[in-house]
């Protein structure tokens, strides 16, 4: 079958058109998008948070959107087309329609999203609601010490990051019963209800309070997960509420507590424990009169594999900041309370904080990252470098600099200081692979991009905030192990309790104060 002229102009104009559609769809669908553990960027993303294919160490994704495969296959059609219109074009419409049927799942897959052994495709460029629309009220944990003068939001989140990691390494190889004080029947019975298997590699990408609720007799607070991990050799991305509840008049566990997960009256291990009865004390201690109970769980999971390549433009950088109305009183109060340390220090230290993050980051060099972070966000960067090494991979940001730091929130507790800092920053994004060829990104124009890091310290510590590298205890040249102890002092530096670490990292276009 031969085509006319005028028909083989339609059918070009045809496929330059559907070639447009289909490779925008691969550009912005942002699958690392910006969260540390979500998708493949270094940015510096922890715990909270981050990932996207920004290059920035934030742990996670590298935003990736695809490549060209699908382009080369739409070449060839068009050919085929011309050359044999029998077979090319009916193959054309079928691609069509295909494309049009991705698109549309696509959109619907807001977390398409999230960054460990999943990738993360993060909702639609943020839109502002509609002025009739009344915006989504902000739920802070912080209402908890009103009713608990030692809980803190700090030990409360690594209580949970916790908990989930043990909670699902149980599941998988069939010993819920070893953690039934915290799970009501339901709850076991929803995470018993996932196929059995190792589950490794967890990592908690984000955590949300989606609500708090304090009534006469009970605290009840709903919290969502965005985790990633492996179950049976196959990668996740899981979002996941729990809802947990506590008696009125339930004390917060202290900072040596937070871990145990044994019995949570008498202390008695784990094996103790079954169908939610403690047979050393012999007490019912899943009810919520001991410790926090998990009422119910729901969740979503979606195989995918890493994606730690592509390229998708920064979202949420031109956001107002979402600061709380008493940060710069609370700022005065904790620099009032230790005047020996000071805001230029802060910024200081929070510039070398984020120097050696990229410099570590882009060498996938784990031991000059870890004297500045939580435990939790240590593990979130830990399994994405890993996971860049796996695959040969290595994400460079270069010539990383912050611009500006902006003070949006700061709390406080029995156990620690907390300030929230938006940091912005720009720097070259590109990854490489192990022959050094660019694979993703851009060496030679600069990404702009904006993060909310929170910083930890002590409530008790006192002393000028360490702005150079030395152990923060006994100040010898900073040389740490993997779990945080300096080896000289052989003391753990990175709990916060000796000066500011980083505890978490959360993107602008995600952030809610």
């Amino acid at each position: 079958m031969k085509l006319s002229v005028r028909s083989r102009k339609i059918l070009l104009a045809v496929s330059i058109l559907l070639i447009c559609v289909l490779v925008c769809a691969v550009a912005f669908g942002r699958p690392g998008g910006g969260s540390s553990y979500s998708g493949g960027s270094s940015r510096s993303s922890g715990g909270g948070f981050s990932g996207g294919s920004s290059s920035r160490s934030s742990g996670g994704s590298s935003r990736s959107s695809g490549g060209g495969g699908d382009s080369d296959g739409i070449f060839f059609l068009i050919l085929l087309c011309f050359e044999h219109p029998v077979i090319g074009i009916p193959l054309l419409l079928i691609v069509i329609v295909v494309g049009i049927v991705r698109a549309a799942a696509g959109k619907k897959a807001g977390w398409s999203t999230g960054g460990g052994a999943a990738g993360y495709v993060p909702p639609p460029a943020y839109a502002p609601p509609a002025p009739s629309e009344p915006p989504r009220p902000r739920f802070s944990l912080e209402q908890l010490k009103t009713i608990d003068p030692s809980f803190s939001v700090v030990l409360f989140e690594d209580f949970l990051y916790s908990l989930y990691a043990e909670v699902h390494q149980a599941r998988g190889i069939g010993q819920l019963n070893r953690l039934s004080a915290y799970f009501s029947p339901n709850a076991a019975g929803a995470l018993g209800a996932l196929p059995p298997g190792p589950v490794t590699a967890i990592v908690v990408g984000a955590l949300h309070t989606e609500h708090v609720e304090l009534t006469p007799t009970h605290a009840r607070i709903t919290m969502q997960f965005e985790t990633n991990y492996t179950e049976s050799g196959r990668g996740f991305y899981v979002v996941e509420t729990w809802v947990m509840s506590r008696k009125m008049g339930v004390a917060s566990r202290p900072p040596a507590k937070v871990k145990m997960f044994g019995c949570p009256s008498c202390g008695a291990p784990q094996d103790a424990l079954f169908g939610g009865t403690c047979r050393h004390c012999n007490r019912t201690v899943n009810d919520g009169s001991f410790d926090w109970l998990v009422e119910s769980i729901q969740f979503t999971r979606e195989s995918r594999p890493p994606m730690l390549t592509g390229n998708v433009e920064e979202q949420g950088t031109n956001l107002p900041l979402v600061k709380d109305p008493q940060a710069d009183e609370r700022m005065n109060a904790l620099l009032a309370k230790d005047p020996s340390q000071n805001w230029d220090q802060i910024k200081t230290r929070t510039n070398l904080i984020f120097s050696q993050f990229q410099m570590a980051w882009s060498a996938r060099d784990l031991s000059k990252m870890r004297p500045f972070m939580s435990d939790t966000l240590f593990n979130t960067q830990k399994y994405w470098v890993e996971a860049y090494l796996s695959q040969h991979l290595r994400n460079v940001t270069e010539n990383a600099a912050i611009s500006r730091i902006e003070l949006a929130k700061v709390t406080n507790d029995a156990y620690f200081d907390a300030i929230c800092l938006r940091v912005f920053a720009s720097s070259l994004d590109y990854t490489v692979d192990d022959s050094g060829k660019v694979v993703s990104g851009n060496r030679q124009k600069p990404r702009a991009y904006s993060e909310y890091w929170t910083l930890i310290r002590g409530t008790q510590r006192k002393g000028p905030t360490k702005t150079e590298l030395s152990c923060p205890n006994c100040g010898a040249p900073l040389d740490v192990t993997m779990a945080g102890d300096c080896k000289y002092c052989n003391v753990k530096i990175t709990t916060g309790e000796f000066d500011w670490v980083l505890s978490r990292i959360e993107q602008d276009e995600s952030y809610g104060g």
